[in-house]
């Protein structure tokens, strides 16, 4: 009877991606409506409302991403421009790489253990940083769909058939990279994989360069579609500069040992769970294993590369080592008691379940927003320091392409733009806005030394100051609000925002 109710579940497919939705609202839900909540998908929001005003990514503002992440955040913005619901969202596609999680882990797993894996996941990314919009939010159901057409195609690759849902996936796969470039690796690892299945089927090299063409195109498609279209504007170069040169360009960070030592304690209970789970999944010895664990081995290689390490460049890791826990967790007892395990040290340790930090975030935001509205009635500001997003917030355009805070105080951004940073700075503080709002301190080392000079010397003619206190998901913020800083009036209104 039991066996028969499992099997029931498996085929019920809508039932078992409510159940992952249901997983993904309880593990999110004390962060929705907290726009200041994370750096990085503040900031989305704040270009995805920049295109709907007409804004031009790499030419009007700039971020080294990919367009398909900030067209997702304006497609949102333009049902509703809130922060809750680009989060109802991100909770709809964490709750897909649950359900993904779940689907790839059942080839090698039975569904119980498949589930847990899948649970693992939702529950993984909320404490890894992927609580809220962050851009592996949104790409890793795509991963995973790749990865699934793989893994559940290996008998036929290894007979040299390529199945048209192969095919599928290097597209989705192409367009993962469309949200963020590090996908990439992944994908490369994908064909490579594919490939050598095929060539150790016997496969003739001839027909082996056709499919290999066949799933290169597709992959490039979605970015190859980007750069016609920005070289048919006249403005390749800048998304050359934004997606390729920058990332070269960037400094490696001088913490970055410190970090990635805590990054792999962190990892620690799930990377040990998913090696138990390689091991003994090899005695029964399911068709996928080897290339799932690969695909773990090749996922945090690409991670182990960034210049910087933080907590939310482990996102593309949990999926894999999820996957490869799942026979694990089928063991009795132990498999049980170590999920359980899991799920309790990584949301007892979540800053999402700081509850009293969540409670206060929301109405310390809002008062930051109302002070700095109030004090900027032509809306001239400068964000030195976060929160991007106070720039939506008070529905003002911000004066500078450069308008992720970083870009300007980073001293490991210094030039990675392809835009003279200190001299963008000089010409916004020469058009004199009335609000300067700097976080204290900084969040950076080293920094800028010359624009942090140059914001010091300009807001010493601000008639008033006033810090105020935010939080984020690493706690608590300081924010000092220079206001009356212009001594000459606004030559133009500001820009609408939509």
């Amino acid at each position: 009877m039991a066996m028969a109710r499992w099997q029931g579940l498996e085929r019920a497919r809508p039932a078992l991606f409510a159940l992952f939705l249901l997983v993904a609202l309880a593990v999110r839900w004390p962060a929705y409506g907290e726009w200041n909540y994370a750096v990085d998908d503040q900031y989305f929001a704040l270009v995805g409302r920049r295109l709907l005003a007409g804004d031009l990514l790499y030419v009007d503002i700039w971020d080294r991403k990919p367009p398909l992440l900030y067209l997702t955040y304006a497609a949102i913005a333009r049902i509703q421009p809130s922060a809750l619901a680009y989060q109802l969202v991100a909770t709809v596609f964490a709750a897909l790489g649950g359900y993904g999680t779940a689907r790839i882990a059942r080839l090698i797993a039975p569904l119980p253990a498949a589930l847990m894996a899948g649970i693992a996941y939702c529950v993984l990314l909320t404490r890894f940083g992927g609580g809220n919009g962050e851009a592996a939010v949104f790409y890793n159901p795509l991963i995973l769909a790749t990865a699934w057409s793989i893994a559940a195609s290996i008998a036929q690759l290894r007979r040299g058939v390529l199945p048209p849902r192969v095919l599928l996936g290097m597209f989705t796969a192409g367009l993962a990279i469309g949200f963020k470039q590090s996908a990439g690796f992944e994908a490369l690892f994908f064909g490579i994989a594919t490939l050598a299945i095929l060539a150790r089927s016997g496969m003739d090299w001839r027909a082996l360069a056709v499919r290999a063409a066949a799933m290169a195109a597709l992959g490039a498609l979605p970015l190859a579609a980007i750069g016609l279209a920005y070289w048919w504007m006249g403005h390749f170069p800048q998304l050359w500069q934004a997606l390729v040169l920058s990332n070269f360009a960037r400094a490696y960070d001088a913490g970055r040992m410190t970090r990635a030592l805590a990054l792999a304690g962190l990892l620690c209970l799930p990377l040990l769970f998913a090696v138990l789970g390689y091991l003994r999944g090899r005695a029964s010895r399911p068709a996928p294993l080897d290339f799932l664990a690969c695909w773990a081995v090749a996922a945090t290689l690409a991670v182990a590369i960034f210049p910087g390490l933080y907590l939310h460049y482990a996102l593309p890791l949990l999926a894999p080592l999820a996957i490869l826990g799942a026979p694990f967790f089928a063991r009795p007892g132990i498999g049980a008691l170590g999920f359980a395990a899991l799920l309790v040290l990584n949301l007892a340790t979540s800053d999402m379940f700081d509850l009293p930090v969540r409670a206060r975030a929301r109405p310390a935001a809002a008062a930051l927003v109302e002070q700095v509205r109030q004090v900027t009635p032509h809306g001239r500001l400068l964000v030195f320091g976060m929160p991007s997003y106070l720039y939506a917030a008070i529905g003002s355009a911000p004066p500078t392409i450069l308008a992720f805070p970083a870009h300007f105080y980073e001293g490991a951004e210094s030039g990675a733009s392809g835009i003279d940073e200190v001299a963008e700075l000089r010409r916004v503080l020469h058009a004199e806005p009335e609000t300067v709002v700097v976080q204290e301190p900084l969040p950076a080392a080293p920094l800028n030394e010359a624009n942090v000079a140059q914001v010091i010397r300009y807001v010493r003619r601000c008639e008033a100051v006033r810090r105020m206190t935010i939080y984020d998901h690493e706690g608590e913020k300081r924010m000092a609000v220079h206001s009356g800083c212009a001594r000459a009036a606004p030559t133009s209104p500001p820009a609408a925002e939509d």
